[in-house]
Formats: structure tokens, sequence, C-alpha cells
């Protein structure tokens, strides 16, 4: 969009609507990949130690459900509440966090400024909304981040862990499993409530922000779209997981329940009751997961290969 013309609209938007709300600009399709970059930049800011990529991606999901529910939540409510006044100072902090990581980049361009003046915009309009009367809503992140004992994923996660308890007799609990298994747990959980069509289009976004990118050789080019391809590899595990849950479906129903629901069926009490079952169970998920002799994981290695493969394929040929 031009900038007079898109000055134009953001004007129309400032007549017509008292709240601006970034979300319901027009462009803001194209603005999203700038703004999940940002997202993601204040998650990684947020850990003070290096932490596996899928707890920095679950994190900045939940930063950017955040903003988006708590902006509309004070949007529609047009002030806001006493008891809402400490969340809304740090929904404001948020933006003014956002608005800093968006203003790093090294270029800056009329699309950036575009981007800084509609988040500001959504910014200001929250600092001035008006005290109202009474008691509101506190914004909960509601999204679970325990597997569900007994459930799909923790029957799978607990046939994973195996190699990395420290009592192999003993239970899956933090002081039992090695900072390896620990890893594979969080990593489980993450798959678990991860919306994975969500998941594509922020890949998608981030190939989209490095086609863009000016200035790049051929060999920086591929470097970030190999990082990128890499960072989201893990992809795969949704194939390997639909796959898995369809081959239990089709053991256990209707024979040892009516239907068979990921998140919560009871499996484990299933496997109980009829005991010749989890041998049963358990070789599909070897077959699945890929698990070596030892009981470690191997899912990613080849597409892990194929990936560096085909960017060394692109460097060799098209550099």
């Amino acid at each position: 969009m031009k900038k007079n013309l898109k000055s134009a609209v953001y004007q129309h938007l400032k007549l017509t609507n008292d709240f601006q709300n970034f979300f319901d600009f027009p462009d803001f399709r194209e603005m999203r990949p700038i703004i999940r970059e940002a997202v993601h930049q204040i998650a990684q800011e947020g850990f003070s130690t290096p932490v596996l990529p899928v707890k920095v991606e679950h994190q900045a999901l939940i930063i950017e459900q955040q903003l988006e529910r708590e902006t509309r939540k004070y949007q529609q409510q047009g002030g806001f509440f006493p008891n809402q006044q400490s969340e809304l100072h740090n929904l404001i902090r948020l933006y003014t966090n956002l608005l800093q990581t968006i203003s790093q980049r090294k270029i800056i361009d009329q699309e950036i400024e575009d981007i800084i003046y509609a988040v500001n915009q959504t910014r200001e309009s929250l600092r001035n909304l008006k005290k109202l009367a009474g008691t509101g809503p506190l914004y909960q992140n509601t999204k679970d981040k325990e597997l569900i004992p007994g459930t799909f994923y923790d029957v799978i996660t607990r046939q994973l862990i195996r190699p990395y308890l420290i009592d192999p007799q003993g239970q899956m609990v933090p002081e039992n499993v090695t900072h390896n298994g620990r890893q594979i747990v969080i990593q489980m959980i993450t798959y678990c409530y991860r919306d994975w069509d969500s998941y594509l289009t922020h890949q998608y976004d981030e190939q989209y922000n490095i086609k863009n990118e000016r200035g790049l050789t051929s060999s920086e080019y591929y470097d970030k779209l190999e990082a990128s391809e890499l960072k989201y590899a893990d992809h795969a595990y949704a194939e390997v997981i639909a796959d898995t849950f369809n081959e239990f479906e089709k053991i256990l129903v209707p024979d040892y329940c009516n239907t068979l629901d990921i998140m919560s069926t009871n499996i484990e009490q299933i496997l109980m009751n009829h005991p010749r079952l989890r041998i049963q169970l358990n070789q599909v998920i070897i077959r699945h997961f890929k698990l070596d002799d030892h009981g470690i994981m191997h899912v990613m290695d080849i597409p892990i290969q194929d990936i560096k493969n085909k960017y060394n394929y692109y460097r060799q040929n098209f550099s």
C-alpha cells in the first residue's frame, strides 16, 4: 500500500474509531511477519539462560495471544476497571517493548515506519482509556501447560523418556528425569497444545521476511532460509503424532473404548485393565517415533539432513 493511500486509510480510521487497534488495520496481514519477528525476539530475551527453540516459540505464541486478546478486551470495554489497572500498565509496557524491538531493526524503511506508527496508535489508545466503575475480568492464559495423566500424549511421553530415567523403575517426575529427558517432556507438552496450522503460518511469515530482506548475498540468503527451515523442521512431528494416533484408534476402538479422544480418553486405565495392549501400543510408538535399540528417538534425523543437503546443493549450484 502506498504511503499516501495508507496515511489516508489510517486517518479515516482515526476519525471513525476512538480506539486504534492495529490488529484491525486493513494491512495487518502485511504487518504480521514483522510483528511476529519482534515478539519472538522479546520471548527469546525473556529467558536468562539458553532454552530449546520450542520453548521460545511457545512463549512467543503466548505473548502474541496476550497482545491481541487483552487489546480487544479493552477496546470492547471502552475503558478499564480499577482492578485492571496493573494489567493494563503491563500491557502498555509490552507494547513499548514491542515498539523498541521493531525500532532496533537495521533498516527502517517506509513499511517499518508504518508498522511503528500503527503499533504506537494502539499503545496511545490504551494509554487514553477512561477509568470505569466496578470490576472487570482479568486476562488469563488458559492454555494448559502439563500433560493430562493417562491420555495419548502422556502415554507417548512416558515411552520416549524411558532412556532418561535416573531410576528405570521410578516414576516420570522431575527428580527422576535427566535434563535431556525433561527437554523431551517440554517438547511433548509444546506439541500437545500447538496449533500446527498457525505454526506453519509463522514459518511462512519468517520466510517472507527473508525473501524481502535487502542486500543479502546468495550465501547469506541461503543461510537464512536454511536456518528458518531447520527452526521449523519439527513440523515433521505433526504427521508422526497423527499417524500414531490413527493407529492407536484402530487398535482401541471399538473393542476397548467407544471413541478415542486425544485429550481426554484415559488410555492408561485401559492398559491397566488389558496389560497385553501395552506391548502393542509401545511397538506403534517405537515405529513412528523411530526409537533405536536404546529407546532414543530419531524422528528428525532424515528431515534435518534433507534440509542441509538441499541448501548445500543450492550453494554449490546457484551462488
